[in-house]
Order: structure tokens, then C-alpha cells, then sequence
């Protein structure tokens, strides 16, 4: 490993140390997946993948299960798109949740050594997705463009900005608990920092190992816009921040070589 790869990795754990030490007390999570990817045709990939979530801060408390059907299309002039739709069952809540979605994203080689990946995303939920209808996320991701010799591995830190656009609206208030607005906390109200490193086992097999820190906030938004308000008439916060590390592994098998065969 070269000096330049060296010195950014350091950068990239250092930031990552910072991040945990500050958020100690936050909930801690951990998501296990598997995924199951097959080449249809040259540019058009399918992959179907299935996660669980599990707390590590309550007695490994099953929080949620996920599902996920995804087609990726490669454009020319390292352009991609995706669509898919996931199928989400939050333990606590009686039905699934649907969420459609549409991604492009441009990979820019930055140097002969990384990749710079920037991507926006577009979604709609179902109606039982009460903290918001629609989103836009904007993803910027840094990564080696060749894996490294050790294990394999192709390490990448990316990170996130979530817009919320709609879902149930909450009231508003002023000093004098006088009602002001009652309408939906659209805006920038989530980011989310990962780091993962994905290791190659062979043709059909990757495993990746990643830490993700999920972080909500009121950025840019007016007073009748935010979440995490106290309702001076029931004294209850409204649409509390949720607020967590996590620590994943996914591995996922690609069927191109076992169909061959």
C-alpha cells in the first residue's frame, strides 16, 4: 500500500474514531444481510437482497426486516441508474412498509489511485410511512479504484444527506402554546456516514464489513419546519431524532459464474 493510500485510510479512521467517541452514549445497531446479484444482459444487473436489524443496546431486540428488489442499467460515461423497491416490517408496527425508488449516480476517477462516486436518489413510501411520503438523497462516496492485496479488499467512505418530503404534519406552537402552523417538517433532517470495507472471497463471493452513523438534525428549515419539538400542550416531543451507530456484514453472492457452469 502506497503513501497516498496510506495517508487517506488514517484520515478516514481518525474521522471515524472522532465520530464514535463523540456519540458514545447514542443507541448502537447491528444490520445482518445477504444479497443475490446475476448479470442479465451486458449494462443490465438484477440483485435481490434481504437485511435484519437488530439492537445491541437492548438485549439484541429484532428492530426490523428488510427486502429489496433492485435492476441497474450502465450508462455510457461511467453513468448508472437503478430502481427498485423495498418491502420494510418494522417489528413494532402491524404492516409492511413499501418504498419505490430511482437512483443515477457519475463515477469520476479522481487520481489512479480512487473513484469518486456522486449519486442522487428519489423515493416514494406508502401511506403507513408516517415521518415522511418522499425523499431526496444526495450520496457522495470516495473509494480505491483497484482492491487493495490484502484480503482483497476495496475499501470506500461515503456519506449522505436525507430531504424529507412530507408524511403525517405536525402542529406548531409559539412562546404562548398558540397554534401557528399545522403542516409536515419538509426538509434536510438526516446524514448518515459509513465507512465499508468489502472483501472479494472469490468470483461468486463478498463480504462486507461496515460502521454506519446515523445523525438527525433541523438544517436550513424554518421554525415551523423542524422535527425534535416539544408540544407545549401534551409536553411530548414531536417526531423525536433517532439517532445510532451501526455495525454491518453483508455478503452477497453473485450467480454469474454458477450459471455458466
Amino acid at each position: 500500500m502506497n503513501k497516498q493510500i496510506k495517508l487517506s485510510f488514517t484520515a478516514i479512521m481518525l474521522l471515524c474514531s472522532s465520530t464514535v467517541i463523540t456519540t458514545a452514549q447514542t443507541k448502537w445497531q447491528n444490520w445482518n444481510g445477504i444479497a443475490v446479484s446475476a448479470d442479465l444482459t451486458k449494462k443490465l444487473s438484477a440483485r435481490i437482497n434481504h437485511t435484519r436489524s437488530y439492537s445491541l443496546s437492548n438485549k439484541y431486540e429484532n428492530l426490523f426486516n428488510q427486502t429489496a428488489i433492485q435492476l441497474s442499467y450502465d450508462l455510457p460515461k461511467r453513468f448508472d441508474v437503478q430502481a427498485g423497491v423495498q418491502f420494510i416490517k418494522p417489528v413494532s408496527a402491524k404492516e409492511t412498509r413499501t418504498r419505490i425508488y430511482a437512483r443515477i449516480a457519475h463515477t469520476l476517477r479522481v487520481s489512479e489511485k480512487f473513484n469518486w462516486t456522486n449519486s442522487l436518489r428519489v423515493e416514494t413510501n406508502s401511506k403507513n410511512e408516517n415521518r415522511f411520503r418522499n425523499r431526496i438523497i444526495v450520496t457522495t462516496r470516495l473509494g480505491l479504484r483497484k482492491r487493495l492485496e490484502l484480503l482483497n479488499l476495496a475499501p470506500s467512505v461515503s456519506y449522505s444527506l436525507f430531504y424529507n418530503i412530507g408524511g403525517n404534519p405536525v402542529s406548531y406552537y409559539d412562546k404562548d402554546a398558540q397554534l401557528i402552523a399545522r403542516q409536515t417538517p419538509d426538509g434536510f433532517h438526516r446524514s448518515r456516514f459509513t465507512l465499508n470495507l468489502n472483501s472479494k472471497v472469490n468470483s461468486t463471493l463478498s463480504i462486507s464489513l461496515y460502521y454506519m452513523r446515523q445523525q438527525e438534525f433541523n438544517f436550513l428549515v424554518s421554525e415551523t419546519r423542524k422535527m425534535n419539538i416539544v408540544n407545549p400542550v401534551t409536553n411530548k416531543t414531536i417526531r423525536p431524532f433517532n439517532n445510532y451507530n451501526t455495525l454491518g456484514i453483508t455478503a452477497q453472492v453473485n450467480l454469474d459464474q454458477i450459471i455458466k457452469k
